[in-house]
């Protein structure tokens, strides 16, 4: 009897692993297409009073605008990390601190237009493709 139960025992095993339905795993929704987005920013640069002829009063104007134009690049690319501290004694406001920091690493940006105002000071408008490479940066 015991042979007996024992095959009755694995008939019904078998069964019911052949029975077994496995869950439907769903599957993500198919991501959309990437699209390479181009941005613009501006930046604005003055001559240092310190300069030691125009000539490099201009040079660093147009650095110094050129540098601007990356942070705002970086700033619409990366986002800013902005922290901030007040200080309130009586009801009064005593201090207010607020930071910005942009921390990244930018490649391929290049200068489109550079206007050199009458006051001097040089305004550079450069603009930034951000590919599918940029975007694996940043996952779903």
């Amino acid at each position: 009897m015991s042979k007996r139960l024992s095959f009755l025992l694995i008939g019904l095993i078998v069964v019911l692993v052949g029975c077994y339905v496995q869950p439907v795993r769903e599957t993500p929704p198919p991501t959309a297409e990437w699209v390479p987005v181009t941005i613009r920013a501006t930046g604005s640069g003055a001559p240092p009073p310190s300069a030691i002829s125009p000539a490099q009063a201009r040079l660093m104007a147009e650095r110094a605008a050129k540098l601007d134009a990356y942070r705002n690049l970086l700033e619409q690319a990366y986002g800013v990390q902005i922290t901030s501290h007040s200080t309130v004694k009586d009801f009064v406001l005593q201090n207010d601190t607020i930071r910005s920091r942009v921390e990244a690493f930018i490649k391929g940006a290049r200068v489109v237009d550079t206007r050199h105002l009458s006051d001097g000071s040089v305004e550079v408008e450069m603009e930034l493709t951000l590919g599918y490479e940029f975007r694996q940066f940043f996952p779903q």
